[in-house]
């Protein structure tokens, strides 16, 4: 599954003026159970990378605007990551993956 900032969301609610020109994106890859998080660097040369096992996600607090929403995950050990700027209906698929594999891991656990 890939997730892509929305360019309405971006214009609107960006943090700065070329968040439509180097949108966040969300990978989930189901078969390695990973999370990446990415952002092109404004200078346009690189990309932040942040990668997070689905495991050690413990809450996912959304944050919905007119135009699209945020996601910040609580990670186990290393605090939080952010993506802004998501379209919604993606945000919501995002969400109850994420509380499915949570629920998963505990029902293992027990």
């Amino acid at each position: 599954m890939k997730i892509r900032s929305s360019f309405l969301s971006n214009f609107f609610h960006g943090s700065h003026i070329f968040d439509w020109l180097v949108p966040w994106t969300i990978n989930i890859d189901p078969i390695a159970k990973t999370l990446i998080i990415r952002k092109r660097n404004y200078y346009l040369i690189g990309v932040d990378k942040t990668i997070v096992p689905i495991r050690n996600i413990r809450r996912v607090l959304v944050d919905e605007h007119f135009f699209g929403a945020d996601v910040e995950l609580k990670i186990f050990g290393t605090g939080s990551v952010k993506a802004r700027c998501l379209k919604k209906r993606d945000v919501k698929k995002l969400q109850q993956y994420c509380l499915e594999s949570m629920n998963s891991l505990s029902n293992q656990k027990l």
